[in-house]
Formats: C-alpha cells, sequence, structure tokens
C-alpha cells in the first residue's frame, strides 16, 4: 500500500502541473466539475489542493500509518488505475501540442 501511495502522490503532482498548464494555455478543459470550479475562482487555489492531497498522502507514509483495510485498498487501487488513465491522456495532448 504504501508504494501505491508513494505512487499517487506522484501521478497527482504530475497531473497538477500539466492540467494547470493545459488550462493556462487553454489546450485543455478539466473536466471535474468541482476542480473546473476552483480553478474558475482562483487557479493558486486549484494547485493548493491538489498539492495538498499529495501531502496528505504523504504523511500517512511518513508517520507508517498507511490504512491496510480492504475497502481502502480497492479505492487506492483504483484511484491508481484512473489516475495512470489521466496522465496517459495528458501524455496525449501534450505530443499533440508540442
Amino acid at each position: 500500500m504504501t508504494l501505491l501511495f508513494h505512487y499517487l502522490i506522484i501521478l497527482n503532482l504530475f497531473d497538477a502541473a500539466v492540467t494547470w498548464i493545459g488550462l493556462k494555455n487553454s489546450f485543455i478543459s478539466e473536466l471535474n466539475p468541482f476542480m473546473q470550479a476552483v480553478y474558475e475562482i482562483n487557479p493558486f487555489i486549484f494547485i493548493l489542493i491538489k498539492v495538498t492531497l499529495s501531502i496528505f498522502l504523504l504523511l500517512f507514509v511518513l508517520f507508517k500509518v498507511v490504512p491496510q483495510s480492504s475497502f481502502i485498498k480497492g479505492i487506492t487501487i483504483f484511484a491508481s488505475a484512473a489516475y495512470t488513465a489521466v496522465v496517459f491522456m495528458h501524455v496525449f495532448w501534450l505530443v499533440l501540442v508540442f
């Protein structure tokens, strides 16, 4: 589970950076309605939320309190798979744009 948390931290930070670049340059649109609203209010808050989520995951790892329940494991695996798909979409449009 710790490895999956590390993986999610990396994917989340990559997603934050690439999404911000894409939104700032009008290459993409944010599909998450909540995050779209946050970005429209203030792009800094958008980045802050993404970074804060990664910090929370990192704190679980650093304090060695990564939940081990099968429910949390399932959510973590689902999130990892979903973020992996998002990263592939980002790489695809990056290749098209640059």
